[in-house]
């Protein structure tokens, strides 16, 4: 089946905004069919999570479906990956004697229904990973009935991915769909403000979330158009203009990178405006400075090194003796976060440096400081194929006992995703290594740290330029190791069933034949035709 893909001006408006509105198939029983058994799914299982997907198995459909998949090649490439992490998010009514309420569409945390999954107070998705300017993951939101603003459809902060924090004033920003019908998706960046709505009608409010990743950094345009240089669309949602970031984003999806440099000027001025609260400026500056090449660089290093020794390294958030949570330092600061977090402006200029900036950054990682270290990881993986000789010393680096250090620098590695073969026997030892070796509790001891640094470890494998023979022993061994982290096994079947050999692929069969989910004690649901 062809797909449709985007054209330049839907791609300009997703750069710009974060946000897609989509139709993905006019089949009205199709959608009717998942809304009963999406309905009775979460009438009737305790919690299906991840396992919706082999639960409502005509949810493939829509993911396949021309237009949809078409925007997902257009965004990520051709070969993006399907996340093992997908959610069904059911949005009950508020009772009767609430709903006289007088709702913008902006507020912060709006009431719920009793029982209802959606989280209405602003913020963006713990992935596990930093915060990316490029369009490297992706939500899909689909709505299996119509939904108008009166049922509660989810809403973003257009632009809001490129952004550190949002204030309040930029919640009346808000971009609430308000013709989504029944077939609707919704793609967002993953790093995007979004928050649920308060469901004012009688009939529940369903939505089924989806994650997607790229991974191979592109190449070439992947959607239909990228021949000229960057323009900004016909109109744009946001509350700013980002013409520096915008165009940088564009000619990286166009495989376009440091084609040449702009005069170096007022360099001290827009070092002062990184790190700090003005979304605009700080952006502008960010792009700006990396865009003069080799005059930018001593600046930018000197500029990161002034945090060097300020134990940015620690979260945000910690408990008190009392057992309270707690902020640590200036919410302007970067700090490291288990879930997800920012480097510092400085490291995003430094990647638009290109191969100019990799011996430097080669350097910063000899530094103590894990949060130097970090933000000079973060650097060289956006530099990408063009930092290929910097994976040795990163392999070298995940020999150590801080976790941190060892997620960020598999995530640089998958990023660079050439010339991995040099952190092939680190990254087999961490992936063989039982998670509880790394026995520190996440957020207040509700994760283990080793399932974070498994999943770092297999996205490397899955991004990387390896041979399949070079790793193909190493992906049978992880699928016959237990687990309770989805997306250990998940990623190696990917790769087995893209790239494995016969005996590869028969292993995976045999994996997931014995996983296989029992469909057949279904109702009967009349569908509309």
């Amino acid at each position: 089946m062809s797909t449709i893909r985007l054209n330049d001006e839907q791609m300009r408006r997703f750069i710009c905004d974060g946000v897609l509105l989509l139709d993905s198939v006019p089949d009205a029983g199709l959608h009717q069919t998942i809304l009963d058994k999406v309905q009775y799914v979460n009438t009737h299982d305790s919690d299906v999570r991840n396992n919706i997907l082999p639960r409502v198995s005509e949810l493939q459909q829509i993911i396949d479906s021309p237009t949809i998949k078409g925007a997902l090649q257009s965004i990520l490439g051709d070969d993006y990956m399907l996340s093992p992490h997908r959610l069904s998010v059911p949005s009950e009514p508020l009772a009767p004697e609430e709903r006289n309420l007088e709702l913008s569409r902006g507020e912060n945390g709006p009431p719920v229904g009793e029982g209802s999954r959606s989280f209405t107070i602003w913020h963006k998705d713990k992935l596990d990973h930093t915060r990316y300017h490029v369009p490297r993951f992706l939500f899909l939101f689909y709505f299996p009935q119509d939904t108008p603003v009166e049922r509660g459809p989810t809403r973003v902060i257009p632009g809001s991915h490129y952004y550190d924090q949002i204030t309040d004033a930029d919640h009346a920003f808000a971009y609430v769909p308000d013709q989504v019908k029944a077939g609707s998706c919704l793609l967002a960046a993953i790093d995007i403000e979004h928050a649920g709505m308060t469901n004012l009608t009688d009939q529940t409010r369903h939505m089924v979330k989806f994650n997607f990743r790229r991974t191979r950094n592109p190449r070439e345009p992947s959607w239909n158009g990228g021949t000229h240089d960057w323009q900004a669309p016909n109109a744009c949602l946001g509350r700013y203009a980002h013409h520096e970031t915008w165009s940088y984003v564009w000619d990286w999806m166009r495989g376009i990178h440091n084609t040449g440099f702009e005069p170096a000027k007022d360099i001290d001025h827009h070092l002062s405006n990184l790190n700090g609260a003005n979304q605009q400026a700080r952006l502008a500056a960010i792009y700006l400075l990396g865009a003069m090449g080799e005059p930018a660089l001593e600046p930018l290093l000197s500029s990161l090194m002034r945090v060097e020794g300020l134990n940015r390294i620690l979260p945000r958030y910690f408990q008190n003796a009392d057992g309270n949570v707690e902020t640590r330092g200036d919410p302007l600061e970067r700090r490291w976060g288990d879930g997800a977090y920012i480097v510092q402006d400085e490291a995003y200029a430094l990647s638009c440096l290109g191969e100019v900036a990799v011996d430097p950054l080669l350097q910063l990682l000899d530094r103590e400081d894990p949060w130097i270290v970090i933000n000079a990881a973060f650097a060289l993986g956006e530099i990408g194929s063009p930092a290929g000789r910097a994976v040795p010393k990163l392999a070298a680096i995940l020999d150590t006992s801080d976790d941190r250090i060892i997620r960020a620098v598999l995530d640089a590695i998958a990023c660079i995703g050439s010339n991995t073969i040099a952190a092939l026997p680190a990254i087999e030892k961490l992936l063989l290594m039982p998670r509880e070796s790394w026995n520190t509790n996440l957020k207040f001891g509700e994760a283990i740290v080793g399932d974070r640094i498994h999943l770092n470890a297999i996205y490397a494998l899955l991004l990387s330029d390896l041979d399949m023979d070079d790793m193909e022993d190493l992906l049978l061994e992880v699928l016959e190791q237990p687990t309770s982290n989805v997306g250990l096994p998940a990623v190696a079947l990917e790769i087995l069933t893209r790239r494995g050999s016969p005996r590869g692929i028969r292993h995976a069969i045999d994996y997931l034949q014995t996983r296989r989910w029992d469909d057949t004690r279904w109702p009967e649901f009349q569908s509309v035709a």
